[in-house]
């Protein structure tokens, strides 16, 4: 069994990795981790037990499936680098779930 600890380092590497040279990205990430682990600092054992769980199956995630697009600064398009662990079953979709073209998505005729 992990420890709590264990799961905040593991969740911190994690996103130090996933957002490798996104300041704001990191920050933010830094907090909300922070946050909920401060949440909850008197949870019972069964309660803690589970968050556990729940923050290394976060830390999992992204891991392997979180990455980075940055903005190329030439013309504006995005760049990822995909690594290998994010290749197999790799599907790409926009966050802002449109499919009218751009990452993922087949530019349908008109």
């Amino acid at each position: 069994m992990s420890t709590a600890r264990g799961a905040f380092r593991a969740l911190m590497r994690a996103r130090a990795r996933a957002f490798d040279g996104d300041a704001r990205a990191l920050d933010a990430a830094r907090v909300e981790i922070r946050a909920r682990f401060e949440e909850a600092r008197d949870a019972d054992e069964a309660r803690a037990s589970a968050m556990i769980r729940e923050a290394n199956d976060a830390a999992r995630f992204i891991r392997e499936n979180v990455v980075q697009a940055r903005r190329e600064e030439e013309d504006g398009t995005f760049k990822m680098a995909v690594e290998a662990r994010h290749a197999e079953g790799l599907t790409i979709e926009r966050a802002d779930g449109r499919d009218d073209g751009g990452c993922g998505s087949a530019k349908k005729e008109t």
